[in-house]
């Protein structure tokens, strides 16, 4: 297929708990999306001791963390289904079914594979200049095994 621009990768989640079964979750676009960010990395811990070959530091991994962040010029078309995921993090304390939690599964589809795991929503920012487009920014952190599979 070759090379891609930003707008080809699709935004999609699912308000359900990290006990949700992958097979059974219904996704919804998260529409009019601008800039989409995803990182992993790995916690490590320092398996360095004195007979550590050439005396340099060892590690070993320990944990995967996978962060995942965008923005969307702000739209009050429910098609959109922004005001369904920012009212969810407002309210995730009334949402017994996400343990009162402001969880999701996010599916993030790019051309040539797919991320997709149980996440916690950590920021909800709205920005609104004076003569400037308004904008809905989300960042959110795993929650659970987050897998990257070809599509």
């Amino acid at each position: 297929m070759g090379a891609y621009v930003g707008r080809d990768v699709l935004v999609e989640f699912s308000i359900a708990p990290e006990s949700a079964v992958r097979a059974g979750l219904t996704y919804q676009t998260l529409g009019m999306m601008r800039g989409k960010e995803l990182k992993a990395s790995w916690d490590t811990v320092d398996t360095t001791g004195d007979k550590s070959a050439g005396a340099t530091r060892s590690a070993l991994a320990t944990f995967k963390n996978v962060e995942f962040s965008g923005d969307c010029v702000s739209y009050d078309n429910a098609v959109h289904n922004q005001l369904t995921l920012e009212a969810h993090f407002i309210n995730a304390n009334l949402n017994t079914a996400t343990q009162k939690q402001p969880k999701v599964w996010l599916r993030i589809t790019y051309p040539n594979k797919v991320y997709e795991g149980p996440f916690i929503l950590t920021e909800c920012s709205n920005s609104n200049g004076y003569d400037a487009e308004s904008t809905l920014s989300i960042a959110a952190k795993s929650n659970g095994d987050v897998t990257l599979t070809p599509p």
